[in-house]
């Protein structure tokens, strides 16, 4: 009780899920692309992935935005399949099309839907991915409960996103944040970090959805990390396939 009212008082209480956004909005993130703050992210993601113990496989990227995450796993290692999915249509759109221009098309599939209520079959995913997209859901806990459903016993996971810091730090986070990713992108910055989970929240959610053997590590201090470790399943069809080739 101490503890929960402490809480309140540093921190300031999570904004309600931002909108979609609008084609504006994917525009400027995708330029925000460009800069080396978030590619460097994005490079330090994907070899994180790699390390996780699964070699091959199918991999879903949850909230994939326009692709980059699962785009460069799968260029670093040709025995990843991938499907990623978003809500935003503009997004998937365009996470096509840099599919096709890195030639990666064959390999990484992309697709509207909703991470609530995934129609994938249960225990399919070898590993799952997801970078700075839960608090765009405003049920965390059924997207954790997914998660859960569709990858396998032994399958590796990470998911990383904003950190919500206390109020007292708040303004100065975002002004901070935001100039990393560029001034076109502040106002996204803003409503990313202000509708984003503390540790202890997002641990929360983690266990209410029963999400087994999941751990945070510490990566970058503006950001939350949940991983776990797997192995590569032997009975995969991915593995089956390199038999006969």
């Amino acid at each position: 009780m101490i503890r929960d009212a402490i809480a309140r008082l540093c921190y300031s209480s999570r904004k309600e899920t931002p909108p979609e956004l609008s084609i504006e909005d994917v525009a400027t993130f995708i330029e925000s692309r460009t800069l080396s703050y978030p590619s460097q992210l994005e490079d330090d993601f994907a070899a994180r992935a790699l390390k996780l113990g699964v070699e091959s496989g199918m991999v879903l990227d949850v909230g994939t935005h326009v692709g980059l995450a699962a785009l460069k796993l799968l260029w670093q290692n040709e025995n990843f399949y991938s499907i990623g999915l978003d809500t935003s249509g503009p997004m998937i759109e365009h996470a096509r099309a840099t599919a096709q221009a890195w030639d990666l098309g064959e390999r990484a599939m992309f697709q509207v839907g909703d991470p609530r209520k995934m129609r994938f079959k249960s225990a399919y995913f070898d590993i799952v991915i997801s970078d700075s997209s839960i608090h765009r859901f405003d049920d965390a806990v059924a997207v954790f409960r997914e998660i859960q459903r569709v990858l396998k016993p032994k399958g590796a996971l990470l998911i990383r996103d904003f950190r919500r810091p206390n109020r007292f730090r708040m303004a100065r986070h975002i002004r901070e944040l935001g100039a990393r990713f560029g001034n076109a992108m502040q106002r996204q910055i803003e409503s990313a970090v202000r509708t984003a989970y503390t540790e202890a929240e997002l641990m929360q959610i983690v266990h209410d959805a029963q999400l087994q053997r999941a751990q945070t590590v510490e990566t970058d201090p503006n950001y939350i990390t949940i991983e776990r470790h797997g192995e590569t399943d032997p009975g995969s069809w991915i593995i089956a396939r390199e038999q006969y080739r």
